[in-house]
């Protein structure tokens, strides 16, 4: 497969005429990849932490203090305890822009996110990060002021702008190799693209490949499949089109991953005209991928599930399933999940 570098940034669909919900594959994301996460975005950062040290996801904390927000579904929130080289712990707070105006409010947004933590764990030693998805300009960004005659306020923050990777698509694509949030990063910015529906799907081949030109693992594959198919999104035609295509790689490689994607083979069965069990069959496969979605974050949060607690997740409904994913970013425990 060849790069396919843009020679400028496309335009950005600004006007957001179909709403896609970013938020929920974020949170996701850096749930299952929270290091390369770090390692992409915030390598100084990376580096003070002890990664032979288990972190935490103090979501349940940080829903108690900023549950009162009106952000709505533009932003995607993430608090991580950590401990860094020298054995302090540490709070990251973590807010990811998505759709949202990133403007002086948002400066504002972070000093009070900031603060709520702060006036409840003054103890703690707090780090905020913040990447913007969207916005070609972030140079107001990073710092909140509140003074007057040279007293007052001052608040600072690191912002990573994602939109910076379209001059650097093939440095991108390159730590892709290493890094699996790497193509996270790149789905997200080709789903901010305004452009034709064939290069759409053209750039979502790309990314495909790019799973099976790196070699990752079938865990990783599958994973990644479901964020790159959350984020860039194509009408039904093209996707199937493009299903086809990987699924004869596939047979000519011997390589199994979309084969193994149970809603490829749903799809394959859709084809033939068999309508009504495709039906089932499309809604059987989305029912055991957000199965296998919620066992990886519950796995990555909570460790090995008991037998039982597979069978439980594997055994309920669709609209159940996508009601624990939500949950399972919040849940302090096990039991919380399936309260």
């Amino acid at each position: 497969m060849t790069s396919s570098s843009p020679e400028s940034a496309p335009t950005l669909d600004a006007a957001a005429a179909t709403y896609q919900d970013f938020d929920s594959p974020w949170k996701e994301a850096i749930t299952v990849y929270f290091e390369p996460f770090m390692r992409l975005f915030f390598l100084e950062v990376h580096r003070w932490i002890d990664w032979s040290q288990p972190y935490e996801f103090l979501d349940a904390e940080l829903q108690k203090l900023t549950g009162d927000s009106n952000m709505g579904k533009r932003y995607a929130d993430r608090l991580v305890k950590v401990f860094l080289a020298e054995g302090a712990a540490v709070w990251l707070l973590i807010h990811i822009e998505v759709q949202g105006k990133a403007d002086d409010p948002f400066n504002h947004r972070m000093f009070q996110y900031y603060y709520r933590i702060h006036d409840r764990h003054g103890e703690v030693e707090i780090i905020s990060l913040a990447v913007v998805t969207h916005e070609r300009d972030t140079s107001g960004l990073g710092t909140y002021t509140a003074e007057r005659g040279g007293y007052g306020e001052r608040f600072t923050f690191r912002v990573h702008n994602l939109q910076a990777w379209w001059a650097r698509w093939d440095e991108l694509r390159a730590l892709a190799a290493t890094n699996p949030f790497a193509v996270v990063a790149m789905a997200q910015l080709v789903a901010h693209q305004r452009t034709k529906k064939p290069v759409r799907q053209m750039r979502k081949r790309e990314l495909i490949w790019l799973l099976y030109e790196y070699r990752y693992s079938r865990e990783d594959v599958l994973q990644l499949l479901r964020f790159i198919d959350w984020l860039i999104r194509l009408p039904k035609e093209l996707e199937l089109e493009l299903q086809q295509e990987l699924i004869t790689y596939e047979e000519q490689t011997q390589m199994s991953y979309v084969m193994s994607w149970e809603r490829f083979a749903e799809e394959r069965g859709e084809q033939r005209g068999e309508q009504r069990g495709e039906q089932r069959g499309e809604q059987r496969g989305e029912q055991r991928g957000e199965a296998k979605s919620l066992l990886t974050l519950f796995r990555a949060k909570f460790g090995t599930p008991a037998p039982e607690v597979e069978q439980r997740i594997y055994d309920a409904p669709s609209g159940q399933l996508q009601s624990w994913i939500q949950r399972i970013l919040t849940a302090e425990r096990p039991e919380d999940l399936f309260k």
